[in-house]
Order: structure tokens, then C-alpha cells, then sequence
């Protein structure tokens, strides 16, 4: 990840970097019957994710990042957790209605 993506993203508020989590998510929804486009997209949201991870004042939420990124991990891989596209988007979507 450049230096110039990481400076910007710290300076976006946790409800952005988790917005544009989900817009990543989205997008690979939408792709889920071609999965070289889906996890192209998943693993954007994945990197984000762990971008958000790394910003010191997430801190209080780093449980639920981890389980976050767990999920999108599994979910564009083997579906261990059994968590459902329709499952995941409501929960990025969410975070839309806060900005």
C-alpha cells in the first residue's frame, strides 16, 4: 500500500474508511458469479480493512475489525463462517446512513 493512500486514509473518519469498505464490498456483490472480478474487489476491501486496522484511533473497535475482516476473508474463500453476501452488505450499509 503507497504512502500517499495510507496518509490519506488515516484522515478519514472510522464511518468513511468503513463506507468505502463497503463500497468495495458492494461492487464485489455484484461480481459474485465471476469470481476473478469479485475477488479483485474483496481483497480491495480486505486491504482497506487492515488499513483501518493500523490507524491508532480505531483502537477501540480493533475486535470488531478483526471479526470484519475474518468475514470478508472467508467469504471470498473457502465460506467457513456460512455468512451470507445479503448478510454482509446490511452491515456495511449501515455506515451510509451515518455520514
Amino acid at each position: 500500500m503507497d504512502s500517499v493512500l495510507r496518509e490519506k486514509w488515516f484522515d478519514l473518519s472510522l464511518v468513511q474508511q468503513m463506507v468505502n469498505i463497503g463500497n468495495e464490498v458492494k461492487r464485489g456483490l455484484k461480481y459474485d458469479s465471476d469470481p476473478e472480478k469479485k475477488n479483485m474487489f474483496f481483497e480491495k476491501a480486505i486491504q482497506y480493512t487492515q488499513l483501518t486496522m493500523e490507524d491508532c484511533k480505531n483502537a477501540y473497535v480493533l475486535p470488531e475489525l478483526l471479526i470484519s475482516k475474518e468475514v470478508l476473508e472467508d467469504y471470498s474463500g473457502e465460506h467457513n463462517l456460512a455468512c451470507t453476501g445479503e448478510q454482509i452488505g446490511r452491515y456495511y450499509q449501515a455506515y451510509q446512513y451515518l455520514l
